[in-house]
């Protein structure tokens, strides 16, 4: 039951700006799902209506989600849906956790969840940062459009000491990856990683972020990395967005936040 659940709601994320409508064929070749589990499936959801079935055989999704979405409280913030998964991502690695968000230049902190250690990070709601240095600025940077990303750095001063042709290689490597990576970058001894919130249009303006001592987390990075790529997901799916896949975000730059087309991201394991 909960496997048939998953796959139904799988079809909803199959239709984006580029497939509004599509045959029953191109859906289950879209899910990799055999031709009579979709057919069951769309057929239920047709029935229930939640999709479709145009004149031409094809099937989109129905305004009974768009009543749905209106239904959706006002005061779920990202804050609240990310407060639980901060708490989880806290637990499993005894680091710092922080959610950030784009404000104007710079990326500010809206909540934190500290570590238990005596020896920790300190990061609290309303500390805000030039976008230059550290994963969190980094990951930030890599989604924003060339336009975006020049205004951006020509506002910072510091940035004019930076190697655009080393940094632009860099956000591209995480911008490929789905997380930023720093060591000793913007706080001498401390590590962070930080993975990309997407919206529904698929800009990126939140990230979460982990923080922690270079002696705890350097160790570990490739455990945690998985741990906020996970998390990354989770808020991403939460909040309507979705992931590009690895192959799609090497094959273009990041476009325009308002223009930038969603898809679905599939993750390999980072190299240890």
């Amino acid at each position: 039951m909960i496997r048939a659940v998953s796959r139904a709601l799988a079809i909803f994320d199959v239709f984006d700006n580029d497939h509004l409508s599509m045959s029953l064929q191109e859906i289950g070749t879209r899910l990799g799902m055999p031709k009579a589990t979709t057919f069951r499936l769309v057929n239920t959801l047709e029935s229930s209506g939640f999709l479709v079935r145009l004149e031409n055989q094809q099937y989109c999704l129905s305004h009974k989600l768009t009543r749905l979405a209106g239904l959706v409280h006002a005061g779920v913030t990202l804050r609240v849906i990310a407060r639980n998964v901060m708490r989880e991502v806290n637990e499993k690695t005894g680091e710092t956790i922080t959610l950030n968000i784009v404000d104007g230049n710079n990326r500010m902190c809206i909540d934190v969840v500290d570590t238990p250690s005596p020896l920790m990070t300190i990061a609290r709601p309303g500390d805000r940062v030039p976008l230059l240095n550290g994963a969190t600025s980094r990951i930030l940077l890599a989604y924003m459009s060339a336009e975006d990303l020049e205004g951006t750095l020509a506002s910072i001063p510091e940035a004019g000491h930076v190697d655009r042709t080393a940094l632009e290689r860099e956000l591209s490597r995480f911008r490929r990856q789905g997380y930023a990576i720093t060591r000793s970058q913007r706080v001498p001894g401390v590590t962070a990683i930080a993975v990309p919130i997407f919206r529904n249009d698929g800009a990126v303006n939140e990230c979460l972020a982990l923080t922690g001592p270079s002696t705890r987390v350097d160790s570990r990075d490739g455990d945690f990395i998985e741990i906020m790529l996970k998390a990354g997901q989770e808020l991403t799916n939460s909040t309507g967005g979705k992931v590009p896949s690895e192959e799609e975000a090497a094959a273009a730059p990041a476009q325009p936040r308002e223009s930038r087309p969603a898809a679905k991201r599939t993750r390999r394991k980072p190299a240890a």
